[in-house]
């Protein structure tokens, strides 16, 4: 799928790429990467523990955001992008609510990937690192680049572009 541009993009081509590039990836990173702290158990490395906690915060968190996005706010964007003078029946009343939920999780997201980037000095092993080492920071890296791409998305495109919808100033 190519990437959208901000000015020609229907919002629900813009959804379809977030959620088929960004939350595709997302997922599949995080079962990667919990697979890969997994098989590196017992291993004595002092900031592997910290590295662990730090990552099962981030798992956790982010699991469930990707399906409120997926279930609740992406499907009423693109209804409300079908008829923007009809908004469908929402549990939320305005958008501006859930939208105000995720980017709050956005901001514990990227306080999460601060903590990893200063845990794992910018995920740049130390030299003589093992190889699961080097494939651990690696994949925690390209975690890293993906999130913070998909939150731009979100927060600078998809949910102010959202929000002038229903407002009626689209």
């Amino acid at each position: 799928m190519t990437r959208p541009t901000t000015e020609q993009a229907h919002l629900g081509d813009l959804i379809a790429h977030i959620e088929q590039s960004h939350h595709v990836f997302t997922r599949s990173e995080l079962e990667r990467i919990a697979e890969i702290l997994d098989a590196m158990k017992g291993v004595s490395i002092p900031v592997l523990a910290e590295i662990e906690l730090c990552f099962a915060e981030l798992r956790a968190d982010l699991i469930p955001h990707l399906m409120k996005e997926e279930r609740i706010l992406f499907p009423y964007i693109t209804s409300l992008e079908r008829d923007p003078t009809h908004p469908p029946s929402s549990c939320f009343g305005s958008i501006a609510n859930p939208i105000s939920i995720m980017l709050i999780e956005h901001t514990a997201v990227i306080n999460l990937l601060k903590k990893l980037r200063a845990l794992t000095d910018e995920y740049r092993a130390a030299p003589g690192s093992s190889a699961s080492m080097l494939k651990l920071y690696t994949a925690l890296a390209g975690l890293d680049d993906d999130l913070m791409q998909h939150i731009h998305w979100e927060d600078d495109v998809l949910f102010p572009r959202a929000q002038q919808m229903e407002s009626g100033a689209y």
